[in-house]
């Protein structure tokens, strides 16, 4: 919220508290960032001139970023519009830090700088076109999403021109402010390091979550939501995930990242928000650079995008996370690698309502945002506004930038192809499924509901989406079309817990056949698809 004067900020501030006291007992008021969800799709305006920011740097200092990538915040001044501003500077990113051209990130002294304490700034090294990841940030904006605000600006050093950089704003209060959500002190959590699964434990390779505000309260909240993504019963996803978290929000993100072909999100360290006067829960997404999209250094001018990043991005879908995960294990053997996959892009791609809303909105975005007359106007407007400020950058490929246009509407052209081949894919009838659960009694049921029969003894069950190894450990037994069968856990090596995730997977292929992830159900009753929808999870009694 903006407000005019200090009698009302001091009003509604006094409001705020109230309202957080009363919902920090309940479950919040129920209201939602987003009023209008029919609300036209548009591209945010474009900025009309790159301005200039400058960095005077103690020459010592650059030297001891130049020797030490991780060293701490160091004294600094950050000039703009003739005005001097006292700032503390290091370097920002991972593995960017070690990139010819750097990125950093700015903390100002005393006072704010467009109603901001903190500036990153992007330098794009590692993407040709310099517009991905604006272009993404633009994309999640334009359908109504607190997306951070993403603008272009030449950076001097020292009188030494650095190139063009993105200036992305920062997830922090005043993005709660300047991004109108209803608890302006709302509690903001950063994903761990090769993580952003949305799962209530941690791998040993993992960082923890940090949370970034109201750091003295803990973080039970986050626990309770990850626990309610990962184990919520299947018949009641939808409407638990809807009223937890900004679902249409969040469907929009994955929008988004189907669109720009968003990748390693595991390392994003992207922000989950809990707006406590509502009582949900909303997504930032963040380091949009890591895009499949982006046009690395080493590739040539004239060359191809990669367009077939699978969907749903980040989850059991997505054939890349176990690509991912086998290059992991080649390239450090020594950690005890896990397919990294959110739970929650997992459980909204497998659970038939959710996985058609995303659909509808991904369709709805492509024929507003993603046309190749939009796509394409705004890929020649960030051209024609960059150019006359490229050719100096002394890091950035002019040739490959005055490419970027061609490369990124070949992009545009044959991913929506390829988006309507996923869509077939993901969306085609199952054959064998998972067909009914008993945890009290330890028995599982599978169901061939295709057209043909399918043979057994190659499959395998787990409790554990993320397994790595696998032994077949179905019978000898060919299901015919229609035909089901019962089976014991014992008799599979297994133990269904009271909550759990349950997968199917055929070892030839990458992805799995089947997954049901559960929660607790009173004694007496049993997982099982439905009879008028064998695609949706009923709760049934165990004599039925």
């Amino acid at each position: 919220m903006r407000h005019n004067n200090v009698v009302e900020r001091a009003l509604v501030g006094t409001f705020s508290a109230l309202m957080l006291c009363a919902c920090q007992l309940g479950e919040g008021n129920g209201a939602t960032m987003l009023p209008d969800p029919d609300a036209p799709f548009t591209l945010p305006p474009l900025q009309t001139t790159v301005e200039q920011y400058e960095l005077v740097v103690p020459e010592q200092t650059l030297k001891l970023f130049a020797d030490d990538v991780d060293a701490p915040e160091q004294p600094a001044v950050f000039v703009h519009d003739g005005k001097r501003h006292d700032i503390l500077l290091r370097l920002r990113g991972n593995s960017s830090r070690y990139w010819p051209k750097r990125s950093w990130r700015v903390e100002f002294v005393d006072n704010k700088f467009e109603g901001r304490k903190k500036v990153n700034l992007i330098s794009e090294w590692m993407d040709g076109t310099m517009m991905v990841e604006k272009l993404g940030f633009d994309l999640l904006a334009a359908m109504h999403a607190p997306s951070p605000v993403a603008k272009y600006v030449r950076l001097v050093i020292n009188g030494h021109y650095e190139g063009v950089y993105l200036d992305a704003e920062r997830v922090d209060k005043d993005f709660l402010d300047a991004h109108r959500f209803f608890d302006d002190d709302a509690s903001i959590y950063r994903c761990g390091r090769k993580d952003c699964e949305m799962k209530p434990w941690r791998a040993a390779f993992q960082s923890n979550w940090q949370k970034k505000t109201n750091e003295h309260e803990g973080r039970q909240e986050l626990d309770t939501i990850l626990e309610r993504i990962t184990f919520t019963p299947e018949p009641d996803l939808a409407s638990v995930l809807g009223q937890r978290i900004e679902l249409e929000l969040y469907l929009r993100t994955m929008v988004m990242d189907a669109l720009i072909s968003n990748n390693t999100t595991e390392d994003s360290r992207s922000y989950f928000i809990h707006d406590r006067i509502s009582g949900r829960w909303i997504y930032v997404p963040w380091d949009l650079n890591n895009s499949a999209l982006r046009w690395t250094p080493g590739s040539n001018v004239g060359g191809r995008p990669r367009i077939d990043r699978p969907m749903f991005g980040f989850s059991v879908t997505d054939s890349w996370v176990q690509a991912r995960y086998e290059e992991r294990v080649i390239t450090h053997p020594e950690i005890a690698w896990h397919p990294i996959s959110s739970n929650l892009n997992t459980r909204i791609a497998m659970n038939p309502e959710l996985r058609a809303r995303l659909v509808v909105l991904l369709e709805r975005a492509q024929r507003e945002l993603f046309q190749a007359d939009v796509f394409g106007a705004r890929v020649d407007a960030i051209h024609a506004l960059l150019r006359p400020h490229m050719a100096d950058d002394p890091y950035m490929s002019i040739e490959k930038f005055d490419d970027a246009p061609r490369y990124l509407k070949d992009y545009n052209a044959a991913r929506v192809e390829f988006i309507q081949a996923e869509l077939a894919r993901l969306t085609a009838p199952p054959t064998l499924v998972i067909s009914a659960l008993d945890p009290h009694q330890q028995r599982v049921a599978l169901k061939n509901l295709g057209a043909s029969p399918i043979e057994l003894r190659n499959l395998v069950l787990v409790t554990n989406v993320r397994s790595t190894t696998f032994s077949p450990n179905l019978p000898a037994r060919t299901l015919g079309p229609g035909e089901s069968i019962d089976l014991e856990a014992k008799a599979l090596g297994l133990t269904f817990s009271s909550k759990g995730e349950l997968a199917l997977f055929d070892p030839t292929r990458v992805t799995p056949l089947d997954v049901l992830f559960y929660g607790e159900i009173p004694s007496g009753t049993v997982y099982a698809r439905g009879e008028a929808d064998p695609l949706r999870w009923e709760l049934a009694d165990q004599d039925d």
